[in-house]
C-alpha cells in the first residue's frame, strides 16, 4: 500500500482509499489506495511527472470489463472523465477522447457517414477499445485505428501509430501504465440512414 506517500496536488480530483465497487459494472472490488480523475491532459501529465516512481499506476475506463479483488488495488487508479469524452469529426476521421463511450462514437460517426458501427455493441470507452483491440462482427479496433495520444509514466505526451500500438488479438503491446487520452479512427464511408439501421 502506498497511501502514506505524499502525493502531488493536481487540479483534478484525488481521493484516498476509494472503493472500486461502484466504478465497475459488476459492482465488486475493494478500495484503491488513490483514485485520480484529472481535469485535462495537462493536469494528467503534470501529476504523472510528479508522482514518485515507486507508485504503481493503473488506468481504467468505465469498468465494463474489470473485476477488482476484495483486497483492492495498490497505487493510483486513473479514471478519465468529462475532460476526455469529446467526439469530433475532421476530414473524414473521427477523433474521440479516451473516455467517450464506444456506442456514442459509433452514433456520431454514423451521423457523419463514417462506418464504425461495430463499436455500437461494445460496452465501454474508446480508450479501453484501443488498449484491448476490441472487436465484433469481423471488425477490430486495429482495422479502423489511425493514431492515439497518450501520457507516459514520466508525464511525456506521446503519439502512437498502428505499429507503435502493437495490436494483437484482444491486446496491444503498450505499457500497462500508459494512459491513452485520445484516439483517431478512419472508417469506410456509408449512408447515415443505412448505418443507423445497421446499428
Amino acid at each position: 500500500m502506498v497511501a502514506h506517500i505524499e502525493m502531488p496536488a493536481p487540479r483534478g480530483a484525488l481521493t484516498a482509499d476509494r472503493p472500486m465497487a461502484d466504478l465497475t459494472w459488476l459492482r465488486v472490488g475493494g478500495p484503491a489506495d488513490w483514485l485520480f480523475q484529472p481535469a485535462d491532459e495537462a493536469d494528467l501529465a503534470d501529476f504523472l511527472r510528479a508522482l514518485p516512481a515507486e507508485v504503481p499506476v493503473l488506468p481504467i475506463g468505465v469498468g465494463s470489463n474489470l473485476i477488482v479483488r476484495d483486497g483492492g488495488l495498490d497505487g493510483v487508479v486513473i479514471r478519465l472523465g468529462r475532460g476526455f469524452n469529446g467526439i469530433r469529426i475532421e476530414e473524414g476521421r473521427v477523433i474521440a477522447g479516451a473516455a467517450a463511450l464506444d456506442a456514442h462514437v459509433a452514433r456520431r460517426a454514423a451521423e457523419a457517414g463514417i462506418d464504425l458501427t461495430f463499436l455500437r455493441t461494445i460496452p465501454g470507452s474508446v480508450g479501453g477499445a484501443a488498449r484491448m483491440n476490441a472487436g465484433c462482427y469481423g471488425t477490430y479496433t486495429a482495422d479502423v485505428f489511425v493514431s492515439a495520444r497518450g501520457i507516459a509514466r514520466d508525464g511525456a505526451v506521446v503519439t502512437l501509430g498502428r505499429d507503435e500500438m502493437g495490436f494483437a488479438y484482444r491486446s496491444t503491446a503498450r505499457p500497462p501504465d500508459l494512459v491513452l487520452t485520445e484516439v483517431t479512427f478512419a472508417g469506410p464511408p456509408g449512408d447515415p440512414a443505412t448505418l443507423a439501421t445497421r446499428m
